[in-house]
C-alpha cells in the first residue's frame, strides 16, 4: 500500500473507533467505504408473508406472540424464517405522498449528489474472511463525492466524519466466511434528503453485510442489510417536521402505532418500536479527522 494509504488506514482507525490520541487502537486494520447505494427493504408479498430484511428480535413470530403485539413475522426470498419488517408494510402508505418517485429513487439522487454521505468502517480485522472480534462504525460524511462517466462513485475517495450533526454509532460485528454480521446494539442513521435533515435512532441493530474484497487493492466493499427498531414517537417526531400534507401526517401517525412489533411494554401500551431494515452498498473509501 502507498504511504499515503497507510497513513488514511491510520487515521481512520482513531477517528471512527473514538480513541483518544494517548489510548492504543485496537489491533488490526480498518476498512473503510462510503455507502453508494440505499433503500429500505420492501415487503414483497404481503398474503405469503415473503419480505426483504433481517431477524431482528432473534425470535419467529409464525403465530400471534404477544411480544410481537400479535404481528407474523416474514420469510425471506431465501428462506429464512423470521424476519422483522413492518415498516415494508407502512412503506407504500409513505409513497403514496412524496410525489411520483419512491423512497429509494430519492434516497439514490440524494446519495448520487452527496447530500447523504454516509460511511461505514470496520476496524481491528485481522481476516477479512473469518474474524470472531471485529468493530463496525457508522458516521455521517463530510466531502464532494466524485463520480466516474457511468455516475458511479470514484473508490477510495477521502471523506471526513461530521461530527457536528451526527454521532458515530459503534457496534461490536464478526466476519465468518466473507460476512460481517453485526450487533446487536444501538445506532444512528444520518438521514439527509430534500428539505429533511434528521438523525433516525435505531434500537437492536442488527446487520448482514457480505465482505466483497477489492481484486486490486486490500480495501473491500460491503454488500448487504442492516436493520433495527425505530421508536414510535421519534416515527411521529419525523414525520411532523417533513414537507408534506396533516393528511398523510395523520396517515402516517396512525398506522405507524398499529404497525409497531417490537420492545413490548411492560406496562399494557403495547409496542413501542417498529422494525426496519436498509439495503445497502458501500465502495471502498478513506476516511479522515475532519
Amino acid at each position: 500500500m502507498r504511504r499515503s494509504g497507510i497513513a488514511a488506514v491510520a487515521s481512520a482507525t482513531l477517528v471512527l473507533a473514538g480513541c483518544a490520541p494517548d489510548e492504543a487502537p485496537k489491533a488490526g486494520v480498518t476498512r473503510s467505504g462510503v455507502v453508494t447505494f440505499a433503500t429500505f427493504a420492501r415487503v414483497l408479498d404481503e398474503k405469503a408473508r415473503i419480505a426483504e430484511g433481517l431477524d431482528i428480535d432473534g425470535v419467529v413470530s409464525s403465530t400471534p406472540m404477544s411480544e410481537s403485539c400479535s404481528k407474523l413475522d416474514f420469510t425471506s426470498p431465501e428462506g429464512e424464517p423470521g424476519i422483522d419488517n413492518q415498516f415494508g408494510v407502512l412503506l407504500p402508505t409513505l409513497e403514496k405522498y412524496v410525489g411520483t418517485e419512491n423512497i429509494g429513487q430519492l434516497l439514490a439522487t440524494a446519495i448520487a449528489d452527496g447530500q447523504l454521505l454516509i460511511l461505514l468502517s470496520v476496524s481491528g480485522i485481522d481476516d477479512p474472511k473469518n474474524d470472531a472480534d471485529v468493530t463496525f462504525h457508522m458516521a455521517a460524511g463530510v466531502g464532494r463525492p466524485l463520480l466516474d462517466t457511468q455516475g458511479h462513485f470514484i473508490a477510495y475517495q477521502t471523506f471526513g466524519v461530521d461530527r457536528e450533526t451526527a454521532p458515530v454509532s459503534t457496534l461490536p460485528g464478526r466476519i465468518v466466511d466473507g460476512t460481517l454480521y453485526v450487533g446487536p446494539g444501538e445506532g444512528v442513521l444520518p438521514v439527509r434528503v430534500l428539505d429533511a435533515s434528521f438523525n433516525l435512532e435505531l434500537h437492536g441493530v442488527v446487520g448482514e453485510l457480505e465482505v466483497v474484497p477489492d481484486a486490486e487493492q486490500d480495501g473491500f466493499s460491503l454488500h448487504g442489510k442492516l436493520g433495527g427498531g425505530l421508536a414510535v414517537s421519534d416515527f411521529k417526531d419525523i414525520v411532523k417536521k417533513l414537507n408534506i400534507g396533516g393528511d398523510a401526517i395523520q396517515a402516517a401517525t396512525t398506522v405507524v402505532e398499529i404497525m409497531a412489533d417490537l420492545d413490548h411494554g411492560d406496562d399494557g401500551g403495547g409496542c413501542r418500536q417498529i422494525s426496519a431494515a436498509l439495503s445497502l452498498e458501500t465502495t471502498p473509501a478513506f476516511v479522515l479527522d475532519p
